[in-house]
């Protein structure tokens, strides 16, 4: 999957890998205004190892809610989730994932809502684009009741 403008890269700058040093990575998606729903992305990819890819996601946030029936999707390395703001200012966004080598990753992203309201809002679609849907809309599950997605 390839991050797009609402996709952020948890990457850190080329100069700290070289030496080796901590840097603390700020994340930030563009402004966004109030009552405006979007689907928002956080690229892995580069801290994923030996042919690892996501397994689960989850996002962690206050000032929003989720859309795509409250559940976040992913696709290789990208964690992805629709997201309905309904606060204004600085939110913080927690995205945790899950890989299939059994690590937990996290990254804090932030969002400035800004206090116009959205002129159109988009409806928030039932379902994320990587679900595998019938005709009608109603999601295949596995056996277990998890989503069968798209890859």
């Amino acid at each position: 999957m390839m991050c797009r403008e609402r996709c952020v890269s948890l990457q850190p700058l080329s100069s700290f890998r070289v030496r080796g040093l901590y840097s603390p990575i700020n994340l930030q998606w563009p402004d966004a205004h109030l009552n405006s729903s979007a689907d928002y992305s956080v690229d892995f990819s580069s801290q994923l190892c030996c042919d690892e890819t996501l397994s689960n996601a989850a996002f962690a946030l206050s000032g929003a809610t989720l859309g795509w029936s409250g559940k976040p999707t992913f696709s290789g390395g990208v964690a992805s989730a629709w997201i309905n703001w309904t606060a204004t200012g600085q939110q913080a966004i927690q995205v945790t994932v899950l890989t299939t080598g059994g690590r937990s990753l996290s990254a804090n992203v932030t969002i400035n809502v800004l206090p116009e309201v959205a002129l159109l809002p988009p409806a928030s679609p039932a379902v994320a684009p990587n679900i595998l849907t019938l005709p009608d809309g109603t999601p295949l599950t596995t056996d277990t009741g998890s989503d069968l997605l798209s890859q």
